[in-house]
């Protein structure tokens, strides 16, 4: 009677552990949805270690129960994230200056993903394409967001803070995870104050080498390049110069003449000027040099200027015309210049030109009184610039190719007829099995524990994004689930003379065997360059595993009592 009563109360306790444990992972569900994917994983391999330790019936039927009820309320809650090739979107290549080998590919493509996920989006997808182009995939059809990411991206991503000709700060002594937005408090107020701002910190030899650049230099303009562009001239017209300021010719001409200096071995280095109208001669440092043009300038000039020998970048006009710093009792300055890359200009502080070594930093920058107006425009402006600072400089020269659109609604009926061809899939193969074994009884588990795999597998991956090699790995999985059902339905209808205890367990040898085979597999997969089967992978071997810990204990114990007649269960 004492063991009776102590197996009944181990019983209890057991379920109760299941039961907290659900309502703890479905809370944690709930809190951090950001996380739900990686919290699903680990709901699934808890419940199926606790459902292989525990040898209960009820044990394994709860861990199946509580793995489907957390997913059907996180797809509920967060939905199910699927790839372009099923909710349409946007393809944008990116086109490498030069062939790479694999290794910087594959660091050009976790640079271009982490910029693009600082923007907050989590579903695009970064795919090598051969050894120079780069598909960014994003499932959106949003105008402002592709531009957006193809400003972003479009930006090799080297920063470097200029002073007096002299580079006092580059990007590769910048801490990526220092990158944050700065407390507005710090941005100033009135005239003198910034709209956004960016802080950072640096390394030592950052913090050295902008000391040494700016002691002794206080009020002087620091110059905030990203992408400054080498080999270049940039070609404009005194009326572009002056659009922003009232300032003398000279006055204007000098200030401009100063932001495009670079003390620096490489005289390559420097930036040269003409003034479109005064410049008679066009010299170029070498074949490639690139001349920086508006397109509204006459052709005339244009075809002069590339019979000089220069390559033209043409570029809208608005990109030519600086803005400034008049400074009052400071030095007339330059305060940004789209078209040389120049973000931001601000006057040192007396108290950063000591020569004593800083290692936390801060860019900021205004926008005009027109963005002002748009909304989250400050919050953009600043995304964009923790985007280039935490990507890190990519290590070749790119360009954007032309975007693709998939349509939404070719993409919504792919995914239909993927899921359509999955349940045609699982009842037609239920119904062979059912008349095979010649008891249809058999075909509602069947069916009931592949569909529990599907939802399963749904959610998890979906927490992440379902693409096509996704869902063909979903298939393979329910493929394989299907199979190992047969295996332990051919081993309860054996006629050997063994218990039904040790048919089981050699049904469960033969799955395990060939689910260590599958994930073993699958592994080289999994971290190979070839992203295209990386989800693949992923998908099966996720199913795999599922099937093993969770779905297949539980239809093994529902056959036994549909298919097993009580008189060969006691054999």
């Amino acid at each position: 009677m004492l063991k009776i009563r102590s197996e009944n109360m181990k019983f209890d306790l057991k379920t109760k552990a299941m039961v907290i444990l659900f309502l703890l992972a479905l809370a944690s569900l709930i809190a951090y949805p950001v996380f739900s994917g990686l919290l699903l994983i680990f709901s699934l391999f808890l419940f199926g270690w606790l459902s292989i330790s525990w040898k209960e019936d009820h044990i394994k039927f709860i861990g199946l129960a509580a793995i489907i009820v957390l997913c059907i309320v996180n797809m509920f809650i967060n939905g199910v994230h699927f790839g372009i090739e099923f909710t349409g979107g946007t393809r944008i290549p990116v086109l490498l200056q030069e062939p790479v080998d694999q290794q910087t590919m594959a660091e050009l493509a976790l640079s271009i993903k982490k910029r693009a996920s600082v923007l907050g989006l989590t579903q695009i997808q970064v795919r090598s394409v051969g050894d120079s182009e780069i598909d960014i995939e994003v499932p959106s059809e949003n105008t402002e967001q592709i531009r957006l990411i193809e400003e972003v991206i479009a930006k090799q991503g080297v920063y470097m803070g200029i002073v007096d000709g002299k580079i006092a700060i580059t990007g590769e002594d910048i801490y990526g995870q220092s990158v944050v937005p700065s407390n507005p408090n710090s941005l100033g107020t009135g005239n003198t104050g910034a709209d956004w701002g960016v802080s950072f910190s640096v390394n030592k030899n950052g913090a050295e080498q902008f000391a040494h650049a700016v002691e002794g230099k206080a009020n002087y303009p620091i110059y905030m390049f990203l992408d400054r562009p080498n080999d270049a001239a940039v070609f404009v017209t005194m009326e572009q110069l002056k659009k922003n300021t009232v300032q003398r010719d000279e006055t204007v001409v000098n200030a401009v003449e100063k932001v495009l200096k670079l003390d620096d071995e490489n005289v390559n280095k420097n930036i040269d000027i003409y003034i479109i109208g005064e410049n008679t001669t066009y010299i170029p440092k070498t074949n490639k040099t690139k001349a920086i043009i508006s397109k509204e300038t006459s052709q005339e000039i244009k075809d002069e200027i590339k019979e000089q020998g220069f390559v033209l970048e043409e570029v809208e006009e608005n990109v030519m015309i600086p803005t400034y710093l008049e400074g009052g009792d400071r030095e007339f300055a330059v305060a940004s210049w789209e078209a040389i890359g120049l973000l931001d200009t601000r006057y040192l502080s007396p108290s950063i030109t000591n020569g004593v070594p800083n290692y936390s930093y801060q860019i900021t920058g205004t926008i005009s009184q027109a963005e002002k107006g748009k909304p989250n425009s400050i919050r953009l402006a600043q995304k964009k610039i923790e985007s280039i600072l935490k990507g890190g400089a990519l290590p070749v020269q790119i360009s954007l190719g032309g975007r693709t659109t998939l349509p939404a609604n070719l993409g919504a009926e792919v995914q239909k007829l993927s899921i359509i061809g999955i349940v045609i899939a699982l009842v037609a193969i239920s119904i062979f099995i059912g008349i095979r074994y010649g008891a249809l009884k058999v075909i509602a588990p069947i069916i009931g524990i592949s569909i529990s795999e599907l939802i399963i597998l749904l959610a998890i991956l979906g927490s992440f994004t379902i693409d096509l090699p996704a869902m063909a790995g979903i298939i393979a999985a329910i493929g394989v689930g299907v199979d190992a059902q047969v295996v332990i339905t051919d081993e309860l209808l054996k006629k050997d003379g063994l218990k039904l205890a040790e048919k089981v367990e050699h049904a469960f040898l033969i799955i395990k065997t060939n689910v260590i085979v599958a994930v073993m597999a699958m592994l080289p997969l999994l971290f190979s360059d070839l992203v295209e089967v990386v989800a693949f992978s992923i998908a099966a071997i996720l199913g795999s595993l599922l099937g093993y810990l969770i779905t297949r204990p539980a239809y093994a114990i529902i056959a036994e009592r549909i298919l097993v007649k009580d008189g060969e269960s006691q054999n």
